[in-house]
């Protein structure tokens, strides 16, 4: 079937980040497991998710991308996005707002994460009946921390993106957020300077590994957590959810999921108003309640 078909069928700057703890009140809630669609996929690990309607695009390291239809948990399409040849880790995903010419969605935001510290970008795709390409890549050139951004999230009701990156203070481990113009599609490379700059504060986040964003309304959900299994201490395994207020720039609740959900956490998205959360290993799109 064609691809038509089957689709349709650094320290200087810690001074200046505003550094704010997160609030304390934490919600043990149930994840529970509704898809069972896998993470780990043709030896690549699970990683970010982007759900547009009913479609869910999940994305495994290196750049593959799997296509399923929620309503019928049928899989329509996969293939390689064209940022894949940038061995990009896929960590998040996110739609934009233009829609690029004969594509099936508006443009799709890519983190490299993995790569050059100082030189993380963001790809930019179209999704087209021919195939993704890369019609654009954002870079950040300030000399601060917010260089090293692992993840990056489109907030398209307001226009902007936001980049994240993680620094240590204090023995604690914090995220910069950096709010920054969506820039119009139409120059292939956007690198951002200092001045660019809208916003930038920081929380406190766990040790755990840093996982994909998503943002809805005025909140930015961020996942954390390593799989109940695996190496390391019980602190850098926990599995939680951080809501992150942008406008108040605090913490507002921890959702802590690791009695219920035993898997690494990795992708996460709302579908209608239910979040997802997509996870490696054994995979699954596991609702999460109290949201």
């Amino acid at each position: 079937m064609t691809f038509l078909s089957r689709l349709l069928a650094l320290p200087c700057l810690f001074a200046c980040l505003c550094c704010v703890l997160p609030a304390q009140p934490r919600s043990v809630q149930k994840a529970v497991l509704e898809y069972d669609f896998p993470g780990r996929y043709e030896g690549q690990a699970a990683q970010g998710m982007a759900i547009y309607g009913e479609v869910a695009l999940l994305f495994n390291n290196e750049g593959h991308c799997r296509v399923y239809n929620l309503k019928t948990k049928k899989k329509l399409t996969e293939f390689d996005l064209a940022c894949a040849a940038e061995t990009t880790h896929a960590n998040s995903a996110s739609f934009g707002v233009e829609q690029p010419k004969d594509a099936f969605f508006p443009a799709l935001y890519v983190s490299e994460c993995f790569g050059d510290p100082h030189h993380r970008r963001c790809f930019v795709e179209s999704i087209t009946p021919k195939g993704p390409r890369t019609i654009q890549t954002l870079e950040i050139k300030t000399g601060g921390v917010e260089e090293r951004s692992n993840n990056w999230m489109v907030d398209s009701a307001n226009k902007v993106i936001y980049s994240m990156a993680t620094f240590w203070k204090n023995s604690e481990k914090h995220i910069a957020i950096t709010k920054w113009p969506l820039p119009p599609l139409g120059k292939k490379k956007i690198v951002f300077q200092k001045s660019d700059m809208l916003d930038q504060f920081s929380v406190s986040i766990p040790r755990s590994g840093v996982q994909d964003t998503c943002i809805r309304g005025d909140y930015l959900y961020h996942a954390f957590g390593f799989r109940a299994d695996g190496e390391g201490s019980d602190e850098q395994k926990t599995r939680e959810i951080h809501v992150i207020n942008l406008k108040t720039k605090k913490t507002e609740k921890i959702i802590d999921i690791n009695d219920s959900c035993p898997l690494e956490p990795e992708g996460i998205d709302f579908y209608g108003d239910t979040l997802y959360l997509y996870c490696n290993g054994s995979g699954g799109l596991w609702r999460i309640p109290g949201v």
